[in-house]
């Protein structure tokens, strides 16, 4: 192994990443002074730094309280990764088996920044069904895949993404990703599309991360509450193998 020479690394780039872990590991979103003591550099320095990574989308500053945390570039750098990575052999046969059991189109749906993505999708062989479409992108805070993937995404995360919504819609979407961390799966009907129900579970890896949604979705005369319910079981089943798989 070879040793680096201080000319061959950067201290500016070093104290950056060193903010970068340190708002990582800490919970909740921090002060300037804060983080200038705990990495015991001077509060000009981290200033600087802290300017730097904001404005570059890696640090996300609290326009009201000043609080710095990640930013949600991350969540694109993760989407990145996670696409690039063998997923589809992993899910894909449980997207096969969810089809079949439930007779609707099932698909998974990944985070990036504030948007998910239908990475993969089977759809129903009924005559009428439900057609999502690969690679469309929905906001986070609609529907019971977005809701799944941002309630168990943390606080800070969370106060980015709902960050332009109008107070009161923040305080109902806050209160449903509660209940939907409580219950481990959503529903909804006709909240995105007229006609259209869905049910949907967050799925992990094996550090327990959110990676994404498996959803199941079809139209509301056939894919409703009561139908949806019955098969919380058979997606959370699917959901814990994809995990599994990851071991």
């Amino acid at each position: 192994m070879t040793t680096k020479t201080k000319s061959e690394t950067s201290s500016t780039v070093l104290r950056a990443i060193k903010v970068l872990n340190y708002l990582k590991e800490v919970p909740g979103s921090q002060a300037l002074s804060d983080i200038s003591q705990s990495l015991d550099l001077s509060p000009t320095i981290v200033h600087r730094l802290l300017t730097t990574l904001k404005s570059e989308g890696l640090v996300f500053q609290d326009p009201r309280s000043k609080l710095y945390s990640l930013g949600t570039v991350f969540l694109d750098y993760a989407n990145k990764i996670l696409t690039e990575m063998p997923l589809a052999p992993l899910v894909e046969p449980q997207l096969v088996k969810l089809r079949d059991l439930t007779g609707e189109t099932v698909g998974f749906y990944v985070p990036s920044g504030n948007v998910r993505i239908c990475v993969m999708e089977y759809e129903s062989q009924q005559e009428i069904r439900r057609s999502v479409g690969i690679g469309r992108r929905i906001p986070l805070h609609l529907g019971a895949s977005g809701r799944v993937i941002l309630a168990h995404m943390s606080q800070d995360m969370q106060d980015q993404i709902l960050a332009s919504l109008p107070d009161t819609q923040k305080e109902e979407i806050k209160k449903r990703l509660a209940q939907t961390l409580q219950k481990g799966y959503s529903t909804n009907e006709e909240e995105i599309t007229p006609n259209v129900g869905a049910l949907s579970v967050p799925v992990f890896d094996h550090q327990k991360r959110i990676i994404g949604a498996l959803s199941a979705s079809g139209p509301v005369y056939r894919w409703n509450m009561s139908a949806m319910t019955s098969f919380v079981p058979v997606l959370r089943k699917a959901a814990k193998e994809i995990t599994a798989s990851f071991e």
